[in-house]
């Protein structure tokens, strides 16, 4: 056992294969889990009742060596005051309980249900514990939900859901009692003309990681929100420049390859890599927030003197292709960009290949028209297609 110093946790190397773990004199029972692909994880080890107990607190470069000394204190003596933790079971536990008990028996849209919370919610919550869900947690939620999905459905299922709990003894209180149902946004035909799309994009620096990358990804592809913000790095080829959406991440339920203009290659080159995910904010989960990160994204578009007109970050989607058809691509390309439905066998059974060379052109195309209007040169010409 060796005292961990800042350089030299900075200093440890990820093992070839599997995990290594170092531990700390200073703080018995604290540990810096290393794994082969280069992730750092504060964990906390000891004994209580008769039983091991392992708690991770934090990865690291996120958490640094003397915040994971204070945190892993604190677990230590609660634990001596307290005892060892209660078992509490997760959102994703009752999620799976719910279903098969309540929903797939008596619910013919449960495959319905189910998409809305893999989409919506189980990337956020699936492996919270339910007593750690607050109000708060539940009301942000809610209303970072933009596109096609009714806010109000969703808050719906997660009350139901936290009722069953409720009715389980699994929690005290639910809750998902008492937030008001969200505005239901009516307009769904904004596009963003070039100067507005210059206005974001460049004021979405000031953001910082990872919330620029990420707006600017959601600019540079035209991909859903929630599939940019659980991007990760496995689905990423760098050599061929392409991102695959596999089908869970995909709110269409199909893989999905998208070409990455050099513009978009560029960013993510730049981008660190703190954990699985691309754009993240603790290491080991994919970025959230977002409605938060865009009221900073106005108020800096509105301190430079010209506010944008109501938006939300779903616009952007439509900008993209409402531009690349203005460009020439054809609506049948456009349409395999944002990964649409096809018809017919053949498309369905060959969706996930075909069409490449022509969405790397569309993107490439869109991407040089970002990049004109960011340096603030006239929009390129439009190309016509016979």
């Amino acid at each position: 056992m060796t005292r961990l110093t800042d350089s030299r946790v900075a200093a440890i190397k990820a093992p070839a294969s599997g995990q290594d773990e170092h531990s700390d004199d200073l703080v018995t029972g604290l540990r810096l889990r290393v794994g082969a692909g280069g992730r750092k994880a504060w964990i906390v080890r000891t004994r209580a009742g008769g039983k091991p107990i392992n708690k991770t607190i934090g990865s690291y470069p996120l958490m640094t060596l003397a915040k994971a000394r204070d945190e892993a204190r604190d677990f230590l003596i609660g634990i001596a005051k307290d005892g060892p933790p209660r078992e509490e079971r997760t959102f994703g536990e009752l999620v799976t309980e719910w279903f098969n008990k309540v929903a797939k028996p008596n619910n013919r849209s449960w495959r319905m249900q189910e998409r809305r919370l893999e989409i919506h919610v189980l990337p956020h919550w699936k492996a919270r514990q339910l007593g750690s869900i607050k109000r708060a947690d539940v009301r942000d939620l809610i209303e970072t939900i933009e596109g096609d999905v009714n806010p109000n459905r969703v808050l719906t299922l997660v009350r139901t859901l936290f009722r069953y709990a409720l009715s389980r003894d699994w929690i005290e209180a639910s809750p998902a009692e008492g937030i008001a149902k969200p505005k239901t946004e009516h307009s769904r035909d904004r596009v963003l003309d070039m100067d507005e799309v210059k206005r974001a994009y460049v004021a979405s620096d000031l953001l910082g990681y990872p919330f620029t990358g990420f707006v600017r990804l959601l600019f540079l592809t035209g991909q859903r929100r929630t599939e940019v913000a659980s991007m990760r790095w496995q689905d990423i080829d760098l050599d061929g420049a392409t991102w695959t959406i596999p089908t869970e991440a995909s709110k269409s339920g199909r893989a999905h390859v998208v070409p990455l203009s050099a513009a978009a290659m560029e960013l993510l080159e730049a981008t660190p890599r703190l954990g699985d995910h691309v754009w993240t904010s603790d290491g080991e989960s994919h970025v959230t927030g977002y409605s938060k990160a865009k009221s900073r994204l106005d108020a800096y578009i509105a301190a430079k003197g010209d506010a944008l007109a109501p938006w939300v970050l779903h616009d952007i989607r439509r900008t993209v292709a409402t531009h690349m058809v203005r460009l020439g691509v054809t609506e049948t390309t456009v349409g395999r960009v944002l990964n649409h439905a096809v018809q017919g066998v053949t498309g369905k059974v060959y969706a996930l290949h075909s069409y490449v060379p022509e969405k790397r052109s569309a993107l490439d195309r869109w991407a040089a028209e970002l990049a004109r209007a960011v340096a603030g040169k006239p929009a390129g010409k439009v190309a016509v297609i016979r």
